[in-house]
């Protein structure tokens, strides 16, 4: 009984013996791999793909895709850094960012809660819309004034990365949210049955709308965190993103499913 159990709590998927297995071969391979500095910056590089990893979780539980929020991110990073070229304080900049990826969210939220377009093929078209806008606004990478903005990705508190302090501060108050508000449970309903959850009086249509629009600000997040690591904003910064995302949200989602 006891090996039983201990076999319970062991994790299920091969990822994290993968990951275990990685780790202790570069640790002996490549010098220095252990060290504070690499970690930490393994850590600041990470924290992009934490946000957008919880974009498709979030899109996944409620039975939907988003493939836009990886472009999401490049262009609110490139709204923001336009901006601030133009004279815009940092945290106003930011503010201009979040509003063009919540417009873009809006339009996904919209079209996948009140259409019956597949939310694959909505957010295919907006991840193309959005880089291409991208594009429009400076046709190429766009420089960051202000060598500040650089601490929301170099900088530390109390020798914690930031990044990393928001990533925790997110996964915190998500895994709060979704365990123990009713906001959560109207995630998980809404992912399990649609039908189920509009009998029990769900909006569903506003709840999808919803996670379309926090998607577009985790994304937008994540476009300011790698255009502070550059100092530069570029529209396609963010391609690839959201397939790495998926699979984050898979494998996690993977781990936490209990096998019946």
């Amino acid at each position: 009984m006891k090996h039983k159990s201990i076999r319970k709590k062991l994790p299920s998927s091969g990822a994290i013996y993968g990951i275990i297995l990685f780790v202790l071969l570069f640790s002996v391979t490549i010098p220095g791999y252990m060290t504070v500095s690499n970690l930490s910056n393994i850590i600041r590089q990470s924290a992009v793909l934490c946000f957008i990893s919880m974009c498709s979780c979030l899109a996944i539980l409620t039975n939907q895709t988003d493939l836009s929020c990886g472009a999401i991110s490049g262009f609110a990073a490139c709204v923001a850094a336009k901006a601030m070229n133009g004279g815009s304080s940092i945290a106003a900049g930011c503010l201009i960012g979040l509003a063009a990826a919540l417009a873009i969210g809006a339009v996904n939220g919209l079209l996948a809660g009140f259409t019956e377009i597949p939310t694959f093929i909505i957010t295919l078209a907006t991840m193309s819309i959005a880089e291409s806008l991208g594009m429009v606004l400076q046709g190429g990478t766009i420089h960051i004034p202000y060598e500040s903005f650089q601490l929301l990705s170099e900088g530390n508190i109390l020798y914690i990365p930031i990044p990393a302090l928001l990533v925790a501060a997110l996964y915190i108050g998500m895994n709060y949210i979704l365990k123990h508000r009713r906001y959560g449970t109207y995630l998980y309903a809404v992912g399990g049955k649609e039908d189920a959850a509009w009998t029990s009086g769900i909006h569903v249509k506003k709840i999808k709308l919803s996670v379309y629009l926090i998607n577009a600000a985790l994304a937008a997040a994540a476009g300011f965190i790698y255009a502070a690591r550059l100092s530069a904003a570029n529209p396609s910064q963010g391609n690839g993103l959201e397939l790495n995302g998926i699979c984050a949200a898979v494998l996690g989602q993977y781990e936490v499913t209990p096998h019946l």
